[in-house]
Protein backbone atom coordinates (compact mmCIF):
# COMPACT_ATOMS: atom_id res chain seq x y z
CA UNK A 1 0.00 0.00 0.00
CA UNK A 2 2.46 2.11 1.13
CA UNK A 3 4.56 1.82 -2.84
CA UNK A 4 0.99 2.51 -4.02
CA UNK A 5 1.15 5.60 -2.15
CA UNK A 6 4.46 6.58 -3.21
CA UNK A 7 4.31 5.98 -6.79
CA UNK A 8 0.93 8.31 -6.68
CA UNK A 9 3.12 11.38 -4.92
CA UNK A 10 5.27 10.74 -7.56
CA UNK A 11 3.07 11.13 -10.23
CA UNK A 12 1.73 14.21 -8.92
CA UNK A 13 4.88 15.58 -8.75
CA UNK A 14 5.15 14.57 -12.38
CA UNK A 15 1.98 16.15 -13.10
CA UNK A 16 2.82 19.39 -11.41
CA UNK A 17 5.98 19.28 -13.43
CA UNK A 18 3.64 19.28 -16.82
CA UNK A 19 1.56 22.32 -15.63
CA UNK A 20 4.51 24.54 -14.72
CA UNK A 21 5.53 24.11 -17.88
CA UNK A 22 2.27 24.37 -20.07
CA UNK A 23 0.32 26.93 -17.43
CA UNK A 24 3.01 29.23 -15.58
CA UNK A 25 3.16 29.55 -11.97
CA UNK A 26 -0.11 30.63 -11.84
CA UNK A 27 -1.15 27.36 -12.67
CA UNK A 28 1.61 25.54 -10.59
CA UNK A 29 0.21 26.91 -7.23
CA UNK A 30 -3.08 26.21 -8.18
CA UNK A 31 -2.25 22.47 -9.20
CA UNK A 32 -0.09 22.22 -5.85
CA UNK A 33 -2.77 23.00 -4.05
CA UNK A 34 -5.29 20.64 -5.30
CA UNK A 35 -2.63 18.14 -5.06
CA UNK A 36 -1.26 18.83 -1.56
CA UNK A 37 -5.53 18.51 -0.72
CA UNK A 38 -5.54 15.21 -1.90
CA UNK A 39 -2.28 13.23 -1.31
CA UNK A 40 -0.39 15.26 1.91
CA UNK A 41 -2.01 13.91 5.00
CA UNK A 42 -0.17 14.37 8.68
CA UNK A 43 1.95 11.02 7.56
CA UNK A 44 3.99 12.98 5.50
CA UNK A 45 4.03 16.39 7.59
CA UNK A 46 7.79 15.97 9.53
CA UNK A 47 7.29 17.04 13.15
CA UNK A 48 7.66 20.42 14.53
CA UNK A 49 8.03 21.60 10.71
CA UNK A 50 4.65 23.40 11.05
CA UNK A 51 4.60 26.63 12.56
CA UNK A 52 1.41 29.07 13.81
CA UNK A 53 1.93 31.16 11.47
CA UNK A 54 1.69 28.79 8.79
CA UNK A 55 -2.04 27.74 10.08
CA UNK A 56 -4.97 29.60 8.63
CA UNK A 57 -6.86 32.42 10.70
CA UNK A 58 -9.62 29.76 11.01
CA UNK A 59 -7.37 26.76 12.40
CA UNK A 60 -5.93 29.71 14.92
CA UNK A 61 -8.87 30.48 16.25
CA UNK A 62 -10.32 26.81 16.46
CA UNK A 63 -6.76 26.06 18.40
CA UNK A 64 -7.28 28.92 21.23
CA UNK A 65 -8.39 27.60 24.42
CA UNK A 66 -10.82 29.66 26.96
CA UNK A 67 -9.54 32.68 29.15
CA UNK A 68 -8.13 31.69 32.12
CA UNK A 69 -8.59 33.43 35.51
CA UNK A 70 -6.52 36.95 36.22
CA UNK A 71 -3.63 36.46 37.78
CA UNK A 72 -2.28 37.79 40.81
CA UNK A 73 -0.94 41.22 40.75
CA UNK A 74 2.24 42.02 40.56
CA UNK A 75 4.76 44.07 42.32
CA UNK A 76 4.38 47.59 41.71
CA UNK A 77 7.27 49.73 39.17
CA UNK A 78 9.59 52.27 40.44
CA UNK A 79 8.01 55.88 40.72
CA UNK A 80 8.33 57.77 37.72
CA UNK A 81 9.20 61.24 37.30
CA UNK A 82 7.53 63.89 38.75
CA UNK A 83 5.75 65.90 35.91
CA UNK A 84 5.38 69.06 35.36
CA UNK A 85 3.92 71.09 37.73
CA UNK A 86 0.42 72.44 36.10
CA UNK A 87 -0.92 76.04 36.62
CA UNK A 88 -1.92 77.39 39.82
CA UNK A 89 -5.86 76.79 40.33
CA UNK A 90 -8.27 79.81 41.69
CA UNK A 91 -8.37 80.10 45.44
CA UNK A 92 -11.05 82.40 46.07
CA UNK A 93 -13.89 81.30 48.15
CA UNK A 94 -11.48 77.79 49.20
CA UNK A 95 -11.95 77.18 53.18
CA UNK A 96 -9.26 77.92 54.89
CA UNK A 97 -8.04 74.65 57.67
CA UNK A 98 -5.32 74.96 60.20
CA UNK A 99 -4.62 77.39 62.14
CA UNK A 100 -6.69 79.55 59.84
CA UNK A 101 -10.62 80.12 59.63
CA UNK A 102 -12.65 81.88 56.89
CA UNK A 103 -11.98 81.50 53.35
CA UNK A 104 -9.43 82.60 50.98
CA UNK A 105 -8.31 85.31 49.77
CA UNK A 106 -8.41 86.54 53.19
CA UNK A 107 -8.55 84.35 56.01
CA UNK A 108 -8.01 84.52 59.95
CA UNK A 109 -6.49 83.23 62.33
CA UNK A 110 -8.63 80.79 64.06
CA UNK A 111 -9.76 81.35 68.19
CA UNK A 112 -6.78 79.58 69.88
CA UNK A 113 -4.52 79.13 67.40
CA UNK A 114 -1.62 81.24 68.69
CA UNK A 115 0.21 80.31 71.48
CA UNK A 116 3.07 80.32 73.80
CA UNK A 117 4.78 77.62 71.47
CA UNK A 118 4.19 80.00 68.33
CA UNK A 119 5.34 83.70 69.59
CA UNK A 120 8.77 84.65 69.51
CA UNK A 121 11.21 85.98 72.24
CA UNK A 122 9.94 88.74 74.21
CA UNK A 123 12.93 90.84 74.67
CA UNK A 124 13.83 91.29 78.36
CA UNK A 125 16.97 92.50 80.66
CA UNK A 126 16.82 92.38 84.57
CA UNK A 127 20.34 93.60 86.60
CA UNK A 128 20.91 93.85 90.12
CA UNK A 129 23.31 94.74 92.65
CA UNK A 130 25.10 97.87 92.36
CA UNK A 131 28.63 98.97 93.72
CA UNK A 132 28.02 102.94 93.38
CA UNK A 133 28.32 105.05 96.00
CA UNK A 134 26.23 108.39 95.53
CA UNK A 135 27.52 111.60 96.66
CA UNK A 136 24.91 114.07 98.53
CA UNK A 137 23.26 116.17 96.77
CA UNK A 138 24.24 115.20 93.50
CA UNK A 139 22.26 113.17 90.49
CA UNK A 140 23.96 110.26 90.11
CA UNK A 141 24.05 107.23 86.75
CA UNK A 142 23.80 103.68 88.24
CA UNK A 143 26.24 101.56 87.24
CA UNK A 144 25.13 97.71 87.17
CA UNK A 145 28.34 95.95 85.85
CA UNK A 146 27.95 92.82 85.72
CA UNK A 147 24.75 91.89 87.35
CA UNK A 148 22.51 90.85 85.18
CA UNK A 149 19.88 88.38 85.83
CA UNK A 150 18.79 87.64 82.38
CA UNK A 151 18.65 88.95 78.82
CA UNK A 152 16.81 87.55 76.32
CA UNK A 153 18.26 89.78 73.74
CA UNK A 154 21.88 90.35 73.72
CA UNK A 155 22.04 93.72 72.52
CA UNK A 156 20.12 94.83 75.65
CA UNK A 157 22.68 95.49 77.76
CA UNK A 158 26.59 96.02 77.44
CA UNK A 159 28.68 95.29 80.96
CA UNK A 160 31.10 97.27 79.74
CA UNK A 161 29.34 100.29 79.69
CA UNK A 162 27.62 99.11 82.58
CA UNK A 163 24.31 102.29 82.55
CA UNK A 164 22.07 101.53 79.56
CA UNK A 165 19.34 99.19 79.13
CA UNK A 166 18.84 99.35 75.28
CA UNK A 167 15.81 98.51 73.02
CA UNK A 168 16.39 96.31 70.52
CA UNK A 169 13.42 96.74 68.54
CA UNK A 170 10.82 99.72 68.31
CA UNK A 171 8.06 99.65 71.04
CA UNK A 172 6.48 100.14 73.97
CA UNK A 173 8.43 99.05 77.11
CA UNK A 174 8.07 98.76 80.79
CA UNK A 175 10.82 100.24 82.83
CA UNK A 176 11.39 99.50 86.47
CA UNK A 177 13.85 100.38 89.10
CA UNK A 178 14.06 99.70 92.99
CA UNK A 179 17.07 100.77 95.45
CA UNK A 180 17.53 100.26 98.30
CA UNK A 181 19.88 103.12 100.77
CA UNK A 182 21.85 102.51 103.33
CA UNK A 183 20.33 103.16 107.01
CA UNK A 184 20.13 106.78 107.49
CA UNK A 185 17.65 108.88 108.93
CA UNK A 186 18.25 112.53 107.95
CA UNK A 187 17.45 113.81 104.41
CA UNK A 188 15.29 112.22 101.45
CA UNK A 189 16.15 109.60 98.96
CA UNK A 190 15.03 109.69 95.18
CA UNK A 191 15.14 107.26 92.13
CA UNK A 192 14.28 108.35 88.84
CA UNK A 193 14.13 106.43 85.26
CA UNK A 194 15.63 108.73 82.33
CA UNK A 195 15.43 107.46 78.39
CA UNK A 196 18.56 108.68 76.72
CA UNK A 197 20.37 110.56 79.17
CA UNK A 198 17.86 112.85 79.96
CA UNK A 199 18.41 113.18 83.14
CA UNK A 200 16.63 116.84 83.95
CA UNK A 201 13.38 115.24 82.58
CA UNK A 202 12.98 111.53 83.66
CA UNK A 203 10.23 109.39 82.40
CA UNK A 204 9.43 108.84 85.77
CA UNK A 205 10.56 108.44 89.59
CA UNK A 206 9.71 108.04 93.44
CA UNK A 207 11.27 110.23 96.36
CA UNK A 208 11.35 109.19 99.82
CA UNK A 209 12.13 110.64 102.99
CA UNK A 210 15.05 108.70 104.92
CA UNK A 211 13.82 105.80 106.96
CA UNK A 212 15.74 105.35 110.02
CA UNK A 213 19.51 104.73 111.71
CA UNK A 214 18.53 101.25 111.35
CA UNK A 215 16.56 100.49 108.25
CA UNK A 216 17.17 100.98 104.42
CA UNK A 217 14.60 103.57 102.70
CA UNK A 218 13.50 101.78 99.00
CA UNK A 219 12.60 103.89 96.37
CA UNK A 220 10.78 102.39 93.54
CA UNK A 221 9.95 104.00 89.98
CA UNK A 222 7.66 101.81 87.53
CA UNK A 223 6.28 103.73 84.19
CA UNK A 224 5.46 103.16 80.18
CA UNK A 225 8.46 104.15 78.20
CA UNK A 226 7.99 104.66 73.83
CA UNK A 227 12.14 103.73 72.29
CA UNK A 228 13.07 103.24 69.22
CA UNK A 229 15.41 100.31 68.11
CA UNK A 230 18.77 101.65 70.28
CA UNK A 231 17.40 103.36 71.86
CA UNK A 232 17.97 103.25 76.14
CA UNK A 233 16.70 103.82 79.60
CA UNK A 234 19.27 104.41 82.57
CA UNK A 235 18.50 104.50 86.29
CA UNK A 236 19.33 107.98 88.65
CA UNK A 237 19.65 108.49 92.22
CA UNK A 238 19.82 111.50 94.71
CA UNK A 239 20.09 111.42 98.04
CA UNK A 240 20.66 114.29 100.95
CA UNK A 241 21.60 112.56 104.04
CA UNK A 242 25.16 115.12 104.09
CA UNK A 243 27.55 112.54 103.02
CA UNK A 244 28.17 109.60 100.54
CA UNK A 245 25.46 106.72 100.77
CA UNK A 246 25.71 103.04 99.48
CA UNK A 247 23.15 100.42 98.37
CA UNK A 248 21.97 97.69 100.80
CA UNK A 249 22.05 95.19 98.20
CA UNK A 250 17.89 95.01 97.06
CA UNK A 251 18.77 97.15 94.21
CA UNK A 252 17.75 95.87 90.68
CA UNK A 253 16.55 97.68 87.20
CA UNK A 254 14.74 95.68 84.38
CA UNK A 255 13.09 96.82 81.09
CA UNK A 256 10.60 94.67 79.23
CA UNK A 257 8.89 94.91 75.75
CA UNK A 258 5.05 94.98 76.05
CA UNK A 259 4.03 96.27 72.78
CA UNK A 260 3.98 97.67 69.08
CA UNK A 261 4.00 101.12 68.60
CA UNK A 262 1.66 100.82 65.69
Amino acid sequence: MNTLKQQWVGASIGLLALFVALGGPAAATHAAEKVSRVVITGKQIKDGSIATKDLSKKARAALRGQTGPAGQQGPAGPQGERGVAGPPGPVDGVPAGGDLTGTFPNPQLAAGAVGIAETGVVPAVRITASGTAVPNDTITTVNWASGQQYETVASMYDPAEGTRLVAPVSGLYLAHVSIGFNPNDVGVRAAAIATNGSNSNPACFDRRSAASPALSTFVNATCVVRLNAGEFVTATVTQTSGGTLGFSGFESMSLTWIGRLA
